[in-house]
């Protein structure tokens, strides 16, 4: 497995947790000047984005984070995004509230739906 492999997979592993290039340097046993050449490359891509403090030296230091994706829209949850865990799962907020509100809005369709039949049959039957 080469070093870019790895990183993207301790990072994977750790989804939205961030790394400094110095930490991941030293869990792969490669150099600070390598590490920063496969951060970099892995920042061009959308499922990686750059944060300022790392998770595990907690130093206020450039480092990157892999983005969970959102169960419901398989778009990246950002730190600045509201993110709501459900069973295991992420959502962002709007799309877990759409989920939500789905439920209720199909529920109450159904009980609009028996309610109107029921008030037809009274009046057949009043008739």
């Amino acid at each position: 497995m080469t070093t870019a492999e790895t990183v993207r997979r301790v990072l994977i592993d750790a989804a939205g947790k961030a790394l400094c290039d110095s930490c991941l340097a030293f869990a792969c046993s490669v150099t600070l000047d390598e590490m920063r050449q496969v951060t970099e490359e892995l920042l061009t891509s959308r499922s990686f984005h750059g944060r300022d403090r790392c998770i595990c030296c907690h130093h206020t230091v450039p480092a990157i984070a892999y983005s969970v994706k959102c169960v419901h829209c398989s778009h990246a949850v950002l730190p600045r995004d509201g993110a709501i865990a459900s069973g295991g799962d992420i959502f962002h907020a709007a799309c877990f509230k759409i989920l939500v509100s789905d439920k209720s809005i199909r529920m109450s369709r159904k009980l609009k739906r028996e309610s109107r039949r029921l008030i037809e049959d009274a009046r057949r039957q009043m008739h």
